[in-house]
């Protein structure tokens, strides 16, 4: 009996491990909350219509929260906000942010943000991230995440979770540091 507890309680943190997936590639400099930063719709590569507004919408928020004192959500006018793709819509924000003097544009993508069918439905999200230099157009980071939920925890909730795991991977610096 001593040795089944010690047992159950890995087997138990395995598998809540495996409910979230984080993997990150860094650039060459780090992300400084000083400069300006753009962040434009994510590409919707989901079924959930206007998933990548929703995704940028959120990562605006966390980056404020962590001191982008600079950071602007551009969300040109949709014609069809029911229309999966949205490449067109990310790279018109893209343009928008680069004539406004953005030094950094956040950019990623969707690949799924919806409740999985089945008894409990569990919220399930999974995006990509990635900050680019102004410009040159030039990776300054990048990473992915992925992440279910249970039952009862909201879409958003497991959405802001997932950004919220993508930026604090990022390497921030803050202010003038």
């Amino acid at each position: 009996m001593i040795l089944f507890r010690p047992l159950l309680l890995g087997l138990l943190f395995i598998a809540l491990s495996g409910c979230s997936t984080l993997i990150t590639e860094s650039g060459d400099t780090p992300v400084s909350l000083a400069e300006q930063v753009a962040v434009v719709p994510f590409v919707n590569l989901s079924e959930t219509p206007q998933a990548g507004d929703r995704a940028a919408s959120i990562a605006v928020a966390i980056l404020r929260a962590e001191g982008a004192g600079r950071v602007e959500l551009y969300l040109p006018e949709d014609q069809n906000p029911l229309m999966y793709e949205s490449q067109a819509r990310q790279a018109d924000a893209m343009d928008m942010a680069d004539r406004d003097g953005a030094d950094l544009i956040v950019t990623g993508t969707v690949e799924e943000w919806r409740y999985k069918a089945g008894f409990d439905s569990e919220p399930a999200v999974g995006v990509t991230m990635i900050v680019r230099r102004s410009g040159s157009n030039a990776i300054v980071w990048s990473g992915t995440a992925a992440r279910t939920g249970w039952g009862r925890e909201s879409l958003g909730t497991v959405g802001r979770e997932v950004l919220q795991d993508l930026i604090d991977a990022m390497p921030l610096v803050r202010g003038e540091d």
